[in-house]
C-alpha cells in the first residue's frame, strides 16, 4: 500500500479505521490479543501496571455510594485488594500533588510549584508546561528500563514528550482549558496526534443534548442550544458538566482503545472531573443548604451520583482489562473533597482563592490485581471503615515507588517510600534515575509556540486563563504577562524572561515554612510580592510569618491590612484574630491601630465596625462605640448583633431604656439569645 498518499484520502482512511476501531468492543480485542502478547517480558515480579488518578475523590463520598450500590465495581475492587486513605501534601494544589505522586518526590525538587507559568520568550501568561519539571517521571523511568509507557490526560504533560510508547497531553482537551483546538504538539509520537484529534471530535458530537438528559431530565432541545450559543461554555452548570463529559470520555476511550491493542507495561490515565463535578455540585449535593434555593436542589443534586456512577463503569472496564493480561490496576487520587460534612458556607467552590477551601487532606486508592495481596481482613463491601479513618494511610508521594515495585524496577534514590501497603518493597539498593535523565523534551515548548505563531496562533489562549481564574487557579489581580527581564548583553535587548509567576514563589514561602525554613520562605515570600505587590495571599502567607516568628510587627500588621485590602477572603477573620491576640499580648494601642487602620480602608464591612465597637465598650469608650455599631446596623440590617451591641453600649452610657428597645429589636431578629431574654426579664 502506498502510505505516501494525498491528506484527504489520508483523512478519510483515519476516519474508517477510527469508527471500525472503536465500534469494537474491549473484550473482543482482548480475545484478538491472546498469545500474541508483543511487550518484552517483565523482570521476575514485574507485571503490567494500569494506574487510574481520580481528581478529589474521597472516601466520605465514595463509601456511600458503594453502600448504596451506584459503585459495584469500586465496591468489588475494595473487597478484592487493598484500599485505604492517601494524604496529600501542602498546599494541595493539583499540578503540584500529581507531579509528585508521578516522581516520588516533593515541589521544592520536581519545581511545579503552580498552574501557570510566563512564557520563557513572550512573556505571557500559559498553563504550566512538561518542561518546567526538572526530576523524570515514573513513565520516562519506566520508558529509559526498555517498558512501554502511554499517559493519558495528566497534568503538566504539555508538550508530549518523546517517550517508549504513548503520551496524550492535558492539552488536548482540558475542563479548565477553553482552546477552541488542540495546539501543536499535545501527542508524542506525532503520527498519533490525527487519531487523537479524531477521537475528541467524536467525543464532542456524541455528548449531546441526549447525553445530558439523564443528568437534567428537565432539559429540551432549545433551552440545551441556547445554552451551548453562550459565549461561556462554564457559565451554566449544564454547558460546564458537558465539558467536564467530554473530557471524561475522549481519555478514556483513547486509553482503553490503546490499552487493548497495544497492551503497555505502564498506562497513567488521568481524570480531572472528579474534582470539577465536586466544585460545580458539591454546593447541591445533599444534603440541601440553607442557603440553596429548593428548585436549584432539585435541579442539580442528582447529578454527583450519576456522573461517579458512570466512573464506576469505567473503573469495570479497566478491571477487565487488567485481569485480561494479568496487570495491576492502581486507583488514587490527589486530595479529597468536601462533599457533606465542612462545606462552606459563604465561600464558592470556584472563585478565585476560594476554592481549594472545599479541598480535603485525605484522599483515597485501591490497589488491586497481579502482585496485591489482598487484605486481611478483607474491607467491609460498604467501605465505612475508609472514611472513618481506620484504613490503611500512606501520602502521594509514595504512588511513584508502588508504581515501580509493581513493575519490578528497583526504588529510586530520594524518592518517598516504602510502597503502597499490599505491594512487596524491593530491598534492591536505590537507584539514582536523575543522574541518568535527560529532558526528551528540550525546546518542544519553543517548537509549540513556534508552530502556533505561524498559524497565526496566540501562544496562550485567553479563554483558557480566564477559565484557570474562575477555577481559582490564578487570582483575579494576577498578571497575564511577567514583568520585562533583565536587559541582555548590549543594554539594548531584554534577555530572558523568567517562567516563575508570583505564585509559584508564593507556594514555595508556603512550603519552606512548613519545613520549619523560615529564612528562606520570607525570601520566597518578598519575591512573590515584589514580582505582584497586589497577591493577597502572598502579602497574608508574610505578614503572618512575620508574626509567628515576632519579627517586624509593624510590618507584619501593615501588610494584614494590605491583604484585606486587596481581597484576602479571609481578610476581615484575620484582622479580627490580630488585633484580640495584639490585646491579650497587651499591645492595646497597636490592636487598635489596626483595627482603625482597616475600618478607615474597608468601611463597608459590618464586622469590623461591630468588633471595633465592641473594643471601644470594654476601653469605656462607650459613646464611639455607640457611633461604630450606627455604621455597622446599614450594613447588616438583619444581623442580630448589631441591635444588641448597640443596647451594651447605651446600657455603658446609663440609657436602660434605650439598651432595652435594642435588646428586643435583637430578639426580633433572632429569639434564640437567652442571655439578651433573660435581662430584658429581670431588668426594672
Amino acid at each position: 500500500m502506498n502510505f505516501q498518499c494525498a491528506p484527504t484520502i489520508r483523512k478519510a482512511l483515519s476516519l474508517v479505521a477510527l469508527a471500525a476501531f472503536v465500534a469494537l468492543p474491549i473484550a473482543l480485542f482482548v480475545r484478538m490479543r491472546a498469545g500474541h502478547d508483543r511487550r518484552p517480558a517483565a523482570p521476575a515480579g514485574g507485571r503490567p501496571v494500569i494506574f487510574v488518578g481520580l481528581d478529589g475523590a474521597d472516601w466520605n463520598l465514595l463509601d456511600g455510594y458503594i453502600a448504596d450500590g451506584a459503585m459495584p465495581n469500586l465496591a468489588r475492587l475494595v473487597r478484592e485488594g487493598r484500599a485505604g486513605v492517601l494524604t496529600t501534601i501542602h498546599p494541595p494544589m493539583s499540578a503540584l500533588v500529581w507531579t509528585s505522586m508521578m516522581t516520588g518526590v516533593g515541589p521544592l525538587e520536581h519545581r511545579i510549584l503552580d498552574f501557570t507559568r510566563f512564557n520563557p520568550g513572550s512573556g505571557a501568561r500559559e498553563p504550566i508546561t512538561s518542561d518546567e519539571r526538572q526530576v523524570p517521571a515514573v513513565w520516562n523511568i519506566a520508558s529509559d528500563a526498555g517498558r512501554e509507557v502511554a499517559v493519558f490526560g495528566l497534568w503538566a504533560t504539555y508538550p508530549a514528550e518523546r517517550v517508549n510508547g504513548l503520551v496524550v497531553s492535558d492539552r488536548l482537551f482540558s475542563y479548565q482549558y477553553g482552546e477552541k483546538t488542540p495546539p501543536p504538539g499535545v501527542v508524542s509520537p506525532p503520527e498519533r496526534e490525527e487519531w487523537a484529534r479524531l477521537a475528541l471530535e467524536k467525543a464532542e458530537r456524541e455528548v449531546d443534548a441526549a447525553a445530558l438528559r439523564p443528568y437534567f431530565p428537565w432539559l429540551e432541545e432549545p433551552e440545551y442550544r441556547s445554552l451551548m450559543e453562550r459565549p461561556d461554555p462554564y457559565g451554566h452548570p449544564v454547558s460546564a458538566l458537558r465539558r467536564i463529559l467530554i473530557e471524561t470520555r475522549v481519555y478514556h476511550d483513547l486509553a482503553t482503545a490503546w490499552l487493548a491493542e497495544n497492551r503497555p507495561d505502564l498506562t497513567i490515565v488521568y481524570f480531572q472531573g472528579t474534582d470539577a463535578v465536586g466544585h460545580l455540585f458539591a454546593p447541591y449535593a445533599p444534603p440541601r443548604q440553607a442557603e440553596i434555593p429548593a428548585a436549584e436542589f432539585e435541579r442539580y443534586s442528582r447529578v454527583p451520583r450519576l456522573y461517579f456512577a458512570g466512573v464506576d463503569r469505567l473503573l469495570g472496564e479497566y478491571r477487565e482489562l487488567a485481569k485480561g493480561f494479568g496487570a495491576a490496576l492502581v486507583i488514587a487520587s490527589d486530595h479529597g473533597f468536601k462533599w457533606i460534612e465542612g462545606r462552606p458556607k459563604q465561600l464558592s467552590s470556584l472563585v478565585a482563592a476560594t476554592a481549594g477551601k472545599w479541598h480535603r487532606d485525605e484522599g483515597m486508592y485501591v490497589l488491586w490485581g497481579s502482585g496485591i495481596a489482598p487484605a486481611a481482613p478483607p474491607v467491609a463491601g460498604a467501605g465505612r471503615t475508609l472514611a472513618a479513618g481506620s484504613a490503611p494511610a500512606g501520602g502521594v508521594q509514595q504512588v511513584c515507588a508502588t508504581l515501580l515495585a509493581l513493575l519490578g524496577l528497583p526504588p529510586g534514590k530520594g524518592f518517598a517510600g516504602p510502597p503502597l501497603g499490599g505491594v512487596a518493597p524491593d530491598d534492591r539498593p536505590a537507584v539514582d534515575y536523575r543522574a541518568s535523565w535527560h529532558p526528551p523534551h528540550a525546546g518542544a515548548v519553543t517548537a509549540a509556540n513556534d508552530a502556533r505563531a505561524a498559524a497565526d496562533e496566540p501562544a496562550a489562549d485567553p479563554e483558557a486563563l480566564a477559565k484557570l481564574r474562575d477555577l481559582g487557579y490564578i487570582g483575579a489581580g494576577e498578571a497575564a504577562s511577567a514583568p520585562p527581564g533583565p536587559a541582555g548583553a548590549s543594554g539594548s535587548r531584554p534577555g530572558p524572561v523568567s517562567t516563575r509567576t508570583p505564585g509559584s514563589h508564593n507556594t514555595e514561602g508556603l512550603i519552606l515554612r512548613e519545613q520549619g525554613r523560615t529564612d528562606e520562605a520570607i525570601a520566597a515570600f518578598e519575591k512573590a510580592i515584589a514580582l505582584d505587590p497586589h497577591l493577597a495571599s502572598a502579602l497574608w502567607n508574610l505578614s503572618d510569618l512575620l508574626d509567628a516568628a515576632k519579627r517586624d510587627a509593624d510590618r507584619s500588621d501593615g501588610l494584614l491590612v494590605r491583604s484585606l485590602l486587596e481581597g484576602s477572603p479571609d481578610g476581615v477573620r484575620n484582622v479580627i484574630a490580630r488585633a484580640i491576640a495584639r490585646q491579650r499580648a497587651g499591645e492595646t494601642g497597636r490592636s487598635l491601630k489596626i483595627l482603625e487602620a482597616t475600618v478607615a480602608l474597608r468601611p463597608a464591612e459590618p464586622d469590623l465596625w461591630l468588633f471595633l465597637g465592641r473594643y471601644r465598650v470594654e476601653r469605656g469608650d462607650c459613646q464611639a462605640a455607640l457611633e461604630d455599631f450606627r455604621r455597622a446596623a446599614p450594613l447588616a440590617p438583619g444581623n442580630a448583633m448589631v441591635p444588641a451591641s448597640s443596647g451594651l453600649a447605651r446600657l455603658c452610657l446609663g440609657d436602660t431604656e434605650g439598651a432595652r428597645r435594642e435588646f428586643r429589636r435583637s430578639l426580633a431578629i433572632d429569639p434564640d439569645q437567652p442571655e439578651v431574654r433573660r435581662y430584658l426579664e429581670r431588668a426594672p
